[in-house]
């Protein structure tokens, strides 16, 4: 699903399936044609050739440039180059993976401002080969409700990693884990079988245990087999005393030292993680990247785990119900490379409380105590979740996204289907790559929350159309419609959406063209389930009343994040995060849809303490892995002339920054800043008031 279109000077390169588009300039093209991808060692889609004199995208990102296996330019500053020879030039942070193969010339790159340019010293035959972010499950397995048959079933998970070498830990080398169908027997076609790898999980024969390792079996390439709960690898047997937690922390620990040892391989970068590792323990990294994957494991086990606990901060937890219905999951949450606990551990809650008197009045604009005012501060018409239906509390985690598979709906967690799982496997390729938003505004009094909402990116194209007091046949037309995005403002009630002419129930739509949207009233989850249900990918609810002046401060803050390139379960957290009742709001279907790629890779967030005040600002940059950017990511902060590379999770740098300082790393582009814990842009921050 790969698409290249020559533009005037330069080509397009579209993926249909991520819905990502991404363009490298050019001197004008006479023609692009089909080419073979046998020039390159690396697994890549399609390949195209042209003639150009250099190659330029005007953004700041890293250049590899290839030898053979060997890296001879690892080119993040102006003025690298290499002498003539055969190379194969790599992006390494576009949303498509992209190398470009190019014979019998030299190459130079330079970085000046926000543009990055590879130039051959004359016109020459460049090859481009891309490879989609995406993967697809290579077959179906079925499986009965049996444990001992769930083990066979997640046994097979590893069969889809495309290397057992530390380069695993790179997210296109991670392909997608089989299908998984119950049945009345199992099977699985011979090519899904386990490699044959000295890797093996044993645990109790139940669900719970077994979804419990689901993903650690996935990473590791492992069998999953009956017995006391330990890992064996190469021969050596290791308890897993807790197996919850052990599986969680097996698999940061493994992940985290492929991320490290891979430093050995492909990339011989500098990393910082990298340096802070060697700082604590006396491990060769080079005798472990030659270990095969039971040796490599077995040795991983023996480092204390103490020693790379906070080199990477993970990003998903999900909660799953063992329940057999949910065994058809498990291929998505392992592909996630989630965190699973099972059972969902819970305290439940009958509702999200009123905030007591003094807090309403907070955040009211004209402190009027009537019962009429209240109302009309809040986004319902005394909405109500039907009687058999509960919120509860799931145990909070300490990862950015949670994930809840399991009845009922959660507080602070997104609820996922399997549907709307399986639909970002079956997006198709769209005929434009413009992105297409409907923001639709249904009451007078919130129209604040309207304006100017989306469309800040230079360099993507948006159609963004407004309506406003719609009536119910008109929001059926517009649900009905193709839209990448919709953001609903007004009322919800138990009676559904309200409009001009009364509600629209979306219990009563049949399916919808909408991929992913925000519904910002009170109570709106069980009409955003319902449209999840209806052929909607994911979007953010309310579970209780939100109060009119949140609404417009989340609706507005998530609006910039998701333009920003963040996908749900990030813009949620960072939106969220200073608001007071932000646990009000929640996402069903899948928290994963991002509608857009960002400029520099990974979505970032600057975070500034001016406390205590003085000359200088404490800075921290907070990076949120997507699905185009998971874990494994890494590179280079684009404020600085440092070359060591960071893994994009979590902290990835701190500094000490001047005012002067903090405003020039930061004025350079429109990015998220967190100053005191208040969410502000860097291109409204006025530098000289903080």
């Amino acid at each position: 699903m790969i698409d290249c279109t020559a533009l005037d000077s330069g080509i397009r390169v579209y993926d249909g399936i991520e819905n990502v588009s991404y363009e490298v300039g050019t001197s004008p093209l006479d023609a692009v044609e089909d080419a073979s991808t046998d020039v390159f060692r690396v697994p890549v889609t399609e390949a195209y050739a042209f003639e150009t004199t250099h190659l330029g995208v005007p953004q700041h990102l890293g250049v590899y440039v290839r030898e053979g296996t060997d890296i001879v330019l690892d080119a993040v500053d102006a003025g690298d180059s290499v002498p003539t020879g055969e190379y194969v030039v790599e992006f390494s942070t576009a949303p498509i993976k992209l190398y470009f193969h190019v014979e019998g010339v030299g190459v130079s790159v330079d970085h000046g401002g926000r543009c990055t340019t590879v130039d051959f010293g004359g016109r020459t035959r460049v090859v481009m080969g891309v490879r989609s972010h995406h993967h697809h499950p290579a077959g179906t397995v079925t499986t009965t409700d049996e444990p001992r048959d769930l083990m066979r079933a997640v046994s097979t998970f590893g069969s889809a990693l495309k290397t057992l070498s530390p380069e695993r830990s790179l997210p296109t080398l991670r392909g997608h884990p089989p299908h998984v169908e119950r049945g009345d027997a199992f099977d699985a076609p011979e090519h899904l079988q386990r490699r044959d790898a000295d890797v093996r999980l044993e645990v109790p024969p139940d669900r719970a245990s077994v979804y419990t390792v689901a993903t650690l079996a996935y990473y590791l390439g492992a069998e999953v087999v009956p017995g006391p709960s330990r890992l064996v690898a190469d021969g050596v047997a290791f308890p897993l005393d807790d197996l919850q937690s052990d599986a969680q922390s097996i698999l940061k620990h493994c992940f985290t030292l492929d991320c490290l040892v891979r430093t050995e391989g492909l990339y011989r970068v500098p990393l910082a993680e990298r340096e802070t590792f060697e700082d604590r323990v006396d491990v060769d990294l080079r005798d472990l990247y030659d270990l095969d994957l039971g040796a490599r494991t077995a040795a991983y086990m023996e480092i204390p785990r103490s020693t790379t606990d906070d080199l990477l901060k993970w990003h998903l937890t999900t909660d799953v119900d063992p329940d057999p219905e949910n065994a058809v999951v498990l291929p998505f949450v392992a592909h996630d490379l989630s965190y699973i606990r099972s059972p969902a551990p819970t305290k439940t809650v009958d509702a999200v409380s009123p905030e007591p008197d003094g807090l309403s009045a907070f955040f009211r604009t004209d402190g009027s105590a009537t019962q009429d005012g209240v109302q009309s501060f809040l986004r319902s018409a005394n909405a109500s979740p039907s009687p058999d239906e509960r919120v509860v509390s799931p145990v909070e985690t300490d990862t950015v996204g949670h994930a809840w598979v399991a009845r009922n709906y959660p507080m602070g967690a997104s609820k996922p289907t399997l549907d709307s799982y399986r639909r970002r496997l079956d997006r198709t390729l769209k005929s434009d790559v413009t992105i297409d938003i409907h923001v639709i505004c249904n009451d007078a009094e919130m129209r604040e929350e309207s304006e100017n909402l989306y469309g800040f990116r230079d360099l993507l194209e948006f159609d963004v159309e407004t309506s406003f007091d719609l009536s119910t046949d008109e929001l059926r037309d517009a649900l009905e419609r193709d839209t990448d995005f919709l953001h609903f403002i007004g009322h919800v009630s138990e009676e559904g959406m309200q409009c001009s002419d009364g509600h629209l129930d979306l219990h009563t739509l049949d399916e919808t063209g909408v991929d992913a949207f925000i519904l910002n009233g009170c109570t709106s989850y069980e009409q955003g389930m319902q449209l999840v249900e209806s052929g909607a990918l994911g979007g953010v609810v309310t579970l209780e009343d939100v109060y009119n002046t949140v609404a417009t401060t989340v609706g507005r803050s998530l609006a910039r994040l998701l333009d920003n390139g963040f996908d749900l379960h990030g813009a949620l957290s960072v939106a969220t995060d200073s608001v007071i009742t932000g646990q009000r709001y929640t996402i069903v279907g899948n928290a994963g849809v991002s509608l857009c790629q960002t400029s520099n890779g990974i979505p970032m967030v600057g975070v500034v303490d001016t406390s205590p005040p003085g000359d200088t600002f404490h800075l921290e940059i907070h990076a949120y892995p997507t699905r185009k950017y998971t874990l494994g990511s890494f590179g280079t902060l684009y404020f600085t002339e440092d070359t060591t590379r960071h893994l994009y999770s979590g902290t990835v740098d701190e500094f000490e920054f001047t005012r002067e300082e903090l405003q020039s790393a930061l004025g350079r582009r429109r990015s998220p800043l967190l100053v005191d814990g208040e969410l502000c842009w860097t291109d409204e921050v006025d530098f000289e008031r903080l």
